[in-house]
């Protein structure tokens, strides 16, 4: 099975790869960075529309360079308002070639007020190295690795992630 991901981030890989050999064998995973047509740092309905554009892009670039693919795949992430609560969230997608498509959200977590206009004008990366000292969170542990003291990594929210969004896959079309 050959899986096509919007992303060259290998947190992002090593998680859809996870989650896709939970329910499949031999499974190959391909990468390729398409843009998402949203800002740096998407907010609220972008988060989603992010992923639905990154699959597109990619079902395009599958295209023009002649790969054959199972699901077209793509997860992005930003900041939403929930009940009057700022919350960093992921919205991964899952697309087969017949287009049958899986969306889903990743667990949620609080940002305090004072950080968010520094999360939608510098992103989330920059403001969570700054603040955890780390030159790359977005590709080790993340945020969520260092406010929940290394219980939960970032591979282990956008595997969640991934799993959820197979749902309608795994149970013909659920």
């Amino acid at each position: 099975m050959k899986v096509l991901i919007a992303t060259e981030n290998d947190v992002k890989v090593e998680a859809c790869q996870n989650a896709f050999e939970t329910y499949f064998d031999e499974v190959e995973v391909l990468v390729a960075h398409v843009p998402s047509e949203v800002g740096e740092m998407p907010l609220n309905d972008e988060i989603g529309l992010g992923t639905k554009n990154r699959i597109k892009n990619l079902r395009k670039y599958a295209k023009e360079n002649n790969l054959t693919v199972d699901y077209y795949v793509a997860v992005e992430s930003g900041i939403n308002n929930y009940f009057q609560s700022w919350m960093i969230t992921s919205v991964a997608g899952i697309e087969n070639e017949e287009g049958l498509e899986s969306y889903s959200t990743s667990p949620s977590y609080p940002v305090p007020k004072e950080l968010v206009d520094s999360i939608i004008t510098e992103g989330l990366g920059p403001v969570m190295d700054r603040i955890f000292a780390d030159d790359d969170s977005g590709h080790h542990k993340g945020g969520i690795g260092f406010l929940t003291h290394g219980k939960i990594t970032r591979k282990q929210l956008l595997q969640e992630s991934f799993m959820m969004a197979l749902i309608r896959i795994i149970n013909n079309n659920w």
